[in-house]
């Protein structure tokens, strides 16, 4: 996997993680960083191979054992014709590149959202009174005085500007009901102010405009309906995220995120319900009363019913790319799921998608010791069906494949084959979180004040950060002793 930032020194830098398994689990490992020569497609190219060189990954490697490349979507990185993956193809041939899932998530969600009009002014109304309050420190102090009064606990409202949309207007949503009645009390006094004394005219405008926008029936409704979208959104954003992602957590992931979207259709979402079971028939909420008007439902359950259906239908746009080819072909064989129960079917099962995989990889089969030939591949995976369904069909599909690795099913050497078909199958990289985890890293170490760092000892101070034992753990002796005998100097 591999992503591109600047850090302080403002130098493009190339971050490089690889995917491998322990004991059958694939884990996420922080390889290098690299500075950038040039910033084009060849050049990220460069820098990767540069960097693999550093800890002794040669090209030839890279043709036997490299089955994935994770990033995010950019053209530089997945052009058809020059990107990267494209540039690594000619050198890996069985090469899988993967659009990070977490990226697409996002994206997806953009494509649903955005064409809302209801979220056009309800993120306008977040925007506003973040300004308000982020820039004024009187209206700041005014609220906190309003929430003693009231008793309720504040937070500063949220901004929905940032590197990531979901998590950042689920904050501001979620702090915006927090701190309803504080803002409905301010709001309350600059729109009252009778002589303009205590706010400006336009303070004043303002206010009256986000008074009416927060005591509408159909704002609050819609506010409770994204919150139940975007916490679900937040998880699936959260499970993407994950070190060792695999793809059928991904796809799994996806189907109980857009059967969630649609039992809302006719279930409403905790969020929802619990707003709709206070306010009833009635206009009043949380002793606040509120306009509503009699076409309020039914315009709501129309937007309702176009975002959920919205989202499955981009979720199925933008992630087309597991439905098809060698990713597909993965997903099938390797999703208890998807077995089907009558003998007969199972006999045949998964052999056409066994041939995909095998003809994907090849290249990387071939040289392999542990793989001998296709047709033992083909008959182990008769048999493992076989032991599958008479002992193991209870077991979860990510805990199955990894005791099939660590060898812990059937005898010894039984399914030596299929062991490294599985392996393939893990670490094909899904996310590039890791990579974004690393610019943070970096950003803490490589900070303002060491600004100068040089990369191999940047490189040094960041594994030592994301992959060093704890505190807790470290002998110190080894490290004091080596300073003290290796100094230029005498001490």
């Amino acid at each position: 996997m591999s992503d591109s930032s600047v850090d302080r020194s403002v130098k493009d830098q190339e971050m490089i993680y690889c995917t491998y398994l322990v004991d059958g689990k694939p884990v996420n490992r922080f390889i290098q960083i690299v500075t950038l020569d040039h910033a084009h497609s060849q050049g990220i190219l460069d820098a990767i191979l540069k960097g693999l060189k550093v800890v002794g990954v040669q090209e030839e490697d890279l043709k036997l054992r490299l089955v994935g490349f994770g990033c995010d979507g950019a053209s530089i990185m997945l052009g058809v014709n020059n990107g990267v993956a494209a540039r690594l193809k000619h050198l890996c041939p069985s090469l899988v590149a993967i659009w990070c899932v977490a990226h697409r998530l996002e994206l997806t969600a953009l494509d649903c959202l955005k064409q809302l009009a209801k979220l056009k002014e309800l993120n306008e109304l977040l925007r506003i009174i973040h300004k308000h309050y982020t820039v004024s420190s009187k209206a700041s102090r005014e609220l906190e005085e309003i929430s003693r009064a009231v008793e309720v606990s504040i937070l500063r409202p949220g901004n929905t500007e940032g590197t990531r949309w979901l998590p950042h207007t689920s904050h501001a949503l979620e702090v915006l009901m927090r701190n309803y009645k504080p803002l409905l009390v301010h709001f309350e006094n600059h729109a009252s102010d009778p002589h303009d004394r205590e706010v400006s005219a336009a303070m004043k405008g303002r206010a009256k405009l986000m008074l009416k926008s927060l005591k509408k029936y159909s704002t609050l409704l819609f506010i409770h309906l994204m919150l139940d979208i975007l916490h679900e959104l937040k998880q699936l954003s959260l499970l993407f995220q994950k070190d060792g992602l695999t793809l059928q957590m991904v796809s799994d992931g996806l189907q109980t995120t857009c059967m969630f979207f649609v039992a809302m259709q006719t279930n409403p979402g905790p969020r929802l319900q619990r707003f709709l079971t206070e306010v009833g028939t009635g206009s009043n909420w949380q002793g606040v009363e509120i306009n509503r008007t009699s076409t309020d439902d039914d315009i709501f359950n129309k937007i309702k019913l176009r975002l959920t259906n919205g989202f499955c239908e981009f979720v199925s746009e933008r992630y087309e790319s597991l439905e098809t080819g060698i990713l597909k072909a993965v997903s099938t064989l390797f999703d208890l799921s998807s077995w089907p129960e009558d003998t007969t079917a199972l006999a045949t099962f998964g052999t056409d998608e066994l041939n995909v995989i095998m003809e994907h990889f090849r290249p990387v089969l071939e040289p392999c010791k542990d793989f001998v030939s296709e047709d033992a591949a083909r008959r182990e995976w008769l048999d493992l069906k076989i032991l599958v369904v008479r002992r193991y069909r209870h077991l979860d599909s990510q805990v199955l494949w990894q005791r099939l690795i660590q060898g812990a099913i059937g005898r010894a050497g039984q399914f030596q084959h299929m062991q490294v078909v599985a392996e393939i199958s893990l670490v094909l990289p899904m996310s590039s979180s890791c990579c974004e985890r690393g610019f943070s890293c970096m950003k803490r170490v490589k900070s303002d004040w060491r600004s100068r760092l040089a990369n191999d000892t940047l490189t040094s101070l960041m594994l030592i950060s994301m992959h060093g034992p704890p505190l807790d753990e470290y002998n110190s002796i080894k490290t004091v002793t080596k300073w003290w005998s290796t100094g230029r100097r005498s001490r």
